[in-house]
């Protein structure tokens, strides 16, 4: 049975960076705020056909709106922090490509002269990959990305131990048989990204992500990276108002 573009794109989980989401933003149905941030430190949740499911945060009291979706469990502790107690540092620079190991050619092409404030690449640029194997998963990451890690994390996950009878409870109607919780203790951020998968038994796979602007008609000139030429693979872009 062919693996779905979320199976392929977690074959990034060799690289090391954690657990690639293949639909990295929020559900839309959670707290403005929370979509706006994106996941967090202290989330609690579940993974599932390639996102992150929030159901609360462990770090923010059961007051405050990041937890009115779907309230806290019984008898809630939270764990607080401060800003000191999070590691945050530039980890990717603008144009950085994760991609498993069956890339084989990766070619970064600047565009014209006319660049917007903000964007690391000029309008018309294209990041083009090549991969001629059967699978292959790519993050393109065209503004970079920042990183953030629990610095306590010891003390935390002792918190989680003496707290996860009462959370698996509480998120038992929200799991699968056999499903596992999800505690955050690292991720990465960033404001705009690509991922595509492959999976084809025909040689040579090519895909472009490249540079343009759309709203031009009502004036908005809102930029966005789009995937193009992409064939045989799966495709996702974004340049949203909420971090990755």
């Amino acid at each position: 049975m062919p693996k779905s573009a979320s199976e392929l794109y977690h074959g990034l989980t060799a690289q090391k960076h954690g657990i690639p989401q293949f639909t990295p933003e929020p559900n839309q149905n959670l707290p403005i705020h929370y979509q706006r941030i994106g996941v967090s430190i202290g989330d609690v949740g579940i993974c599932r056909d390639g996102s992150f499911e929030f159901l609360f945060n462990a770090c923010w009291p059961s007051t405050d709106p990041i937890n009115s979706a779907y309230g806290v469990p019984e008898d809630f502790v939270s764990f607080p922090l401060s800003a000191r107690d999070i590691s945050k540092r530039t980890y990717y620079s603008p144009g950085s490509i994760i991609a498993t190991a069956q890339i084989s050619e990766a070619n970064l092409n600047m565009g014209g002269s006319s660049v917007i404030p903000g964007f690391p690449l000029t309008l018309g640029s294209s990041i083009t990959l090549r991969t001629q194997s059967k699978e292959g998963a790519i993050l393109v990451l065209p503004q970079g990305a920042s990183r953030q890690n629990l610095l306590p994390l010891e003390i935390f996950r002792a918190h989680v131990r003496k707290y996860s009878a009462q959370w698996y409870t509480f998120a038992r109607e929200f799991l699968p048989s056999a499903g596992s919780l999800f505690v955050v203790t690292g991720c990465d951020k960033t404001t705009s990204w690509g991922i595509a998968t492959s999976s084809t038994t025909s040689g040579t796979v090519g895909i472009s992500l490249k540079l343009v602007v759309a709203g031009i008609a009502d004036g908005t000139l809102a930029p966005r990276y789009q995937w193009k030429d992409f064939g045989a693979a799966t495709v996702h872009s974004e340049y949203p108002d909420y971090v990755m």
